[in-house]
């Protein structure tokens, strides 16, 4: 399966990076460019939060580009292929609908880091 979402952008405190390898999460936050001692890690293997996350994208249906046409902002991308999701989807300061409950089921998982993504 692969996941990945990034949210970041100019102006903003935090970028966030978020990677499955090997049934594991690696998530980081950083302000320029991502480093190894950046990363903290979450295994996927039964957790609830991580098959809930997989059972709602399953039913999300997004466009591939989300754009406000405004420059500066937050930027954002998901790619999600595998268990019956296909989403490859990227926005500049525009959003799907589900964007905000899926950053909720997304904070629910990586609580445990102590990040919390906000667009």
């Amino acid at each position: 399966m692969v996941f990945e979402f990034y949210l970041g952008g100019y102006g903003r405190d935090n970028n966030f990076n978020i990677i499955l390898r090997d049934k594991n999460l690696y998530i980081s936050t950083y302000h320029s460019i991502p480093l190894p001692e950046h990363f903290k890690l979450i295994q996927t293997d039964c957790d609830n939060d991580w098959l809930y996350l997989i059972s709602y994208l399953k039913s999300c249906r997004w466009n591939k580009r989300y754009d406000s046409e405004i420059l500066d902002g937050t930027q954002w991308e998901l790619k999600v292929k595998g268990n019956g999701i296909n989403i490859n989807s990227y926005g500049s300061n525009s959003y799907p609908q589900e964007f905000d409950e899926f950053l909720g089921i997304l904070n629910r998982l990586i609580k445990s880091t102590g990040y919390s993504i906000v667009k």
